[in-house]
Order: structure tokens, then sequence, then C-alpha cells
């Protein structure tokens, strides 16, 4: 095979792993809002005539963890949602961040503020479930130490809220 042959044949495999890593990406995208709304849609039902204020939006993240994944490699911008609970002053804010970070995928980070200062804050870390659902650690946990987001769990999470 020509050096000629070889050039055009390495071309045509890195567009193709381009096309590729730009499907896993939108894959990867589409997957973390569906799971982000199909959140929303669980917590509405979990707050559901509890007189807790139960806010769903959405926000248009510009994901710098995919930079290099996009037609023009720049990051890429997608619309999410988002969750935020209030019961008077206190608060839980659900907010996406980022596609990955470190081996994690779906990264989200949820803060709780209890309207006490900087001491009133506390922030824990949720990550798409491999299937289904979330995996959550505290602010100083390593990722590996994560647990399932239950029910439970997440009530065990925001009880100061109350």
């Amino acid at each position: 095979m020509s050096t000629k042959a070889r050039f055009f044949k390495k071309v045509q495999q890195n567009n193709t792993m381009t096309v590729t890593d730009e499907r896993s990406v939108e894959a990867d995208i589409q997957a973390f809002c569906r799971r982000m709304e199909d959140f929303a849609r669980q917590v509405r039902q979990w707050f559901e005539g509890s007189g807790i204020e139960v806010i769903v939006s959405r926000k248009y993240l510009h994901d710098l963890s995919t930079i290099g994944f996009s037609l023009n490699s720049g990051s890429v911008c997608y619309e999410i949602t988002t969750i935020t609970l209030r019961h008077g002053l206190r608060s839980v804010t659900i907010m996406p961040e980022q596609l990955w970070r470190a081996g994690d995928k779906g990264c989200v980070t949820l803060t709780i503020d209890t309207a006490a200062g900087a001491s009133g804050k506390q922030k824990f870390y949720l990550r798409m479930a491999p299937e289904s659902g979330w995996l959550i650690r505290d602010e100083g946990q390593a990722s590996a130490d994560s647990l399932l987001l239950t029910e439970e769990v997440f009530f065990q999470t925001i009880e100061s809220l109350a």
C-alpha cells in the first residue's frame, strides 16, 4: 500500500471515529436529559400535597466536559431540567453540572441551604447509575463510595429541609 493510500485510509478511519464519538456523546446527553426529567417527575410525586414548593425549570448547560466532541470542536450546549425545593428560607437545589467528570457520567450537584450562612450549606454529588436512577455521595466521599439514591436515601439526605 502506498503512503498516499495509507494516509487517506487513516483520514477515513479518523472521520469514522469522529462521527461515532459524536453519536455516543449525543446518546449520553439524551440519556442525561431524560434521567433528569424522570428525576424531576419523581420528586414532584414525592412532594405532592406536602406544602414544600417544587420548582422544575430548564437551563442551557454549556458543557465543558464535551470539548472536542461537537462539529466545531467547541463544547456542546444543551437544555436540561433543574429542580429546586423550597420550604420557607430553606432550599434544596439539584443542578446538572456536566456530562462527564473523572469517569462519572451525568454529574449533578445537590446543595442544601438551611439559611444559616456558610455553615448551613451541604453539598452532595449525584451521578447516573449504570442502568437507571442515580448514585449519591457526600462532598468528602470518593465516587466509589456512592450509594444508590433510593427514596429513603433521598429523604435522609435532605432531612434538614424539614
